[in-house]
């Protein structure tokens, strides 16, 4: 009788949605060819571990508050949606208002002190469905039907662009800047300044300077995509979404991975316990295959080979507070507003216009402001927590398709970028000593859901296996 060959062992560093929809489709392989473990430094599993439950306003259950916000919109997360079918997580179609406001610095005060008072100028109701456009109670009508109309030409103005003006492509295969295409298509200041950025700011959860520095393309395939799509929610919060990807799964919480080495025979992981009365000794093991599902500053920790290439993408730090401070909140909200709606507070400070914080009004009535800078009651923080967002530059966005790609050509883009100090860097490519990255940044678009579960589907094809939501919609 013919032994059975041993499945290939696999280890996925990360448990956030790259991890553990990579992890979910090498344990589900029909023919039974892997054997996963998925290792979190973390106590819980990170997909939704920020994430809370408080009393809704009945006080009769409990809403599941996701941080960060998980909302996803039609015609961008294609691969996301189809998954979610897959999968029967239960997603509703969610209408948003954002309302534009100024935050304006206390006459001599410290710059990083702030009013509590601020002046809204404009509200945006997602895809139309509220209209005319509501007004802010503090906005008189003639003056707030001229900022409509200014609204308006300046948005069918980017619209037409992003659809029918390509951003450029430099000699290295990589987009000019969002501020260059921005200056090029002479887009207002005043509207890519208090609308466009503070939008956009909302949705990549970074500050407007380094918002610019976006290859552009990756701005305008977003808009073109999106463009008159419905937003959805995951109803019951993403931890169902979590429950149902690791269901069968091993993994180890609280297990930070120190280094990851190529072998001849495969790969070896050293890595140590933080659990509490736990043996703190640094643990090696081998696998056949290791998939990094982390951001790329801790790629570079861990995996000496792309050390240099990964310190080249930039990534940094956001913060999200969820908290029942009220006074945040418009007290001059608009009248007559759609109470399904969910209300986005978008304020832009105005000595600083560099930064927008988003205020998102939850159903239960509590409030998550992130990339806060006003003051909030520390008595009424309910929770606070910090994620690492990966940027993009056309540098990073060179060493992104340099790595996914096996095209010479592009490799040879991806050094003219780098400069002659990364030339004589030896090109790596995803799956070389037997090692594979995913993430929302492995692919060449935003850093968003998509992309972590387009990067995932790219492994399991490497690997053989079948992906099925995909093999459904043949």
């Amino acid at each position: 009788m013919e032994e059975k060959p041993k499945p290939t062992t696999v280890a996925i560093v990360g448990s956030g949605m790259a991890g553990l929809v990579t992890a979910y489709l090498l344990h589900r392989d029909p023919r039974r060819r892997y054997e996963v473990t998925v290792f979190e430094s973390g106590k819980s599993l990170s997909l939704d571990s920020a994430s809370v439950s408080l009393p809704n306003a009945s006080r009769t259950s409990t809403d599941r508050v996701d941080l960060p916000m998980r909302a996803f919109a039609g015609g961008y997360y294609n691969n996301l949606k189809a998954m979610y079918d897959y999968l029967d997580v239960q997603y509703h179609s969610q209408s948003f208002l954002f309302e534009f406001a100024r935050r304006k610095s206390v006459k001599g005060c410290d710059p990083g002190s702030y009013e509590r008072g601020y002046s809204p100028y404009f509200v945006h109701a997602s895809n139309m469905h509220q209209m005319p456009p509501l007004r802010p109670a503090t906005m008189g009508r003639i003056a707030y039907l001229t900022e409509v109309v200014y609204v308006l030409a300046c948005y069918m103005w980017f619209s037409f662009c992003s659809f029918f003006v390509a951003p450029r492509a430099t000699r290295g295969g990589v987009s000019e800047t969002l501020e260059e295409y921005i200056r090029r298509i002479w887009l207002p200041e005043y509207f890519a300044t208090f609308y466009l950025l503070p939008l956009l700011s909302s949705v990549t959860t970074c500050p407007h300077r380094t918002l610019l520095a976006f290859p552009a393309v990756d701005l305008t395939e977003y808009k073109r995509r999106t463009h008159g799509a419905p937003h959805y929610t995951v109803s019951n919060g993403v931890h169902t979404v979590q429950e149902k990807l690791v269901n069968g799964i091993r993994y180890e919480l609280s297990a930070v991975v120190q280094s990851v080495e190529a072998e001849s025979d495969g790969v070896k992981i050293r890595w140590q316990s933080t659990k509490d009365n736990y043996d703190p000794t640094v643990q090696e093991l081998h696998f056949n295959r290791v998939i990094l599902a982390v951001s790329p500053d801790i790629v570079g920790q861990i995996f000496s080979p792309i050390r240099r290439h990964m310190s080249r993408i930039p990534t940094t730090t956001v913060e999200s507070i969820v908290h029942t401070d009220k006074t945040t909140i418009s007290t001059t909200q608009p009248q007559s507003r759609d109470r399904s709606s969910q209300l986005i507070c978008l304020r832009t400070s105005t000595s600083s216009p560099n930064l927008t914080e988003s205020i998102h009004v939850q159903p239960c009535g509590a409030v998550v402001t992130t990339c806060p800078f006003a003051p909030i009651n520390p008595s009424q923080i309910i929770q606070s927590s910090k994620f690492t967002r990966v940027l993009r530059t056309p540098e990073s966005q060179a060493i992104v398709n340099g790595i996914f790609s096996s095209d010479t050509p592009q490799h040879q883009h991806q050094h003219s970028v780098l400069g002659s100090e990364e030339k004589a860097l030896p090109v790596w490519r995803n799956g070389d000593g037997n090692v594979w990255l995913v993430g929302g940044w492995c692919w060449d678009g935003m850093v968003l859901l998509e992309g972590c579960v387009v990067s995932a589907v790219r492994i399991a094809r490497a690997f053989g296996v079948e992906v099925p939501w995909w093999e459904e919609k043949r």
